[in-house]
């Protein structure tokens, strides 16, 4: 009786938790659903009607939405192969130092940045592609390289997408960098050692061993930055707004300029809802490579 007791007061601890993971999570969520099947802008706020599938239909057809796609496809595929390739690297390198002070140093800085919000790092690039009195800009004039200097994030879509892309140099990723780390520490010194004595190169060691034997953390952050990706445009609406023109527009900012600038909320929620299934799909994904590697 006690323990039935002891179980009843605790999941009345947990009570206000639960509601409020369903108040402000789940019902949200809930009612996106719902008003992406509805003719739902601020000049009929207050009475919405039934539109079915016609808030799918219109984004469908219409090529802007369809070609942010295309634009998020080269962001992520740029965070894929660069960020995670640098992660890669820079866990190598340091796990290579040891327990030496300067792999410990190396460590910090890298682990460091994690704790800045990432609208910090974001405005000091902001600031450092300011095309009159930015970093990058002032730094070119001294250089006596005037005919290199840009609208950086105005120009074209070619500058516009490389600047962002560029954010974050030397791009490796604290969270990536630490899953890394773990790995190759992991990895039993005995097989090195094995392959130096025949003569492998540290090159060869790093591609046949070093590399295969960290696959199950590639391919976790791989869909973990898949995941993330899909909702991710923060960067583009504080760095460029999508422009310029729609150049670095991406399904996230599309979803947001709907619902909070054009006031279209019926529209907005229906581009939330496809962007969760796609998340979703990335989830069950990562659920299925969790189990393999399990």
């Amino acid at each position: 009786m006690s323990k039935k007791i002891d179980y009843v007061w605790l999941y009345a601890c947990l009570l206000p938790t639960f509601a409020f993971v369903g108040v402000f999570l789940l019902y949200p969520a809930i009612e996106a659903f719902r008003m992406s099947f509805l003719d739902w802008s601020m000049t009929n706020y207050l009475h919405p009607r039934y539109a079915g599938l016609d808030n799918y239909a219109e984004l469908l057809k219409n090529a802007e939405f369809r070609n942010s796609f295309l634009i998020l496809l080269a962001f992520m595929l740029w965070n894929i192969v660069v960020l995670q390739g640098a992660s890669i690297m820079g866990a190598y390198l340091i796990n290579s130092l040891g327990q030496s002070r300067l792999g410990g140093f190396f460590k910090v800085a890298f682990t460091v940045p994690m704790v800045l919000p990432g609208m910090v790092v974001t405005m000091f690039w902001l600031f450092f592609y300011e095309p009159n009195n930015g970093m990058l800009n002032y730094v070119l004039g001294h250089l006596g390289l005037e005919s290199w200097q840009k609208v950086w994030l105005g120009e074209s879509q070619a500058t516009a997408m490389g600047s962002i892309m560029m954010k974050g140099f030397p791009w490796v990723s604290g969270l990536g960098f630490l899953i890394y780390l773990a790995g190759f520490q992991n990895i039993d010194e005995s097989l090195r050692e094995a392959a130096r004595m025949d003569g492998a190169s540290a090159g060869k060691i790093f591609w046949r061993i070093d590399l295969r034997l960290i696959l199950p953390q590639i391919r976790l952050t791989t869909v973990l930055v898949l995941i993330g990706g899909t909702q991710q445009f923060s960067d583009q609406l504080i760095m460029t707004k999508g422009g310029p023109g729609y150049s670095t527009m991406v399904p996230g900012l599309y979803m947001f300029n709907h619902a909070f600038t054009y006031g279209k909320l019926g529209t907005g929620s229906a581009i939330g809802v496809i962007l969760f299934l796609l998340k979703m799909g990335f989830t069950l994904l990562n659920a299925r490579l969790m189990r393999e590697r399990g």
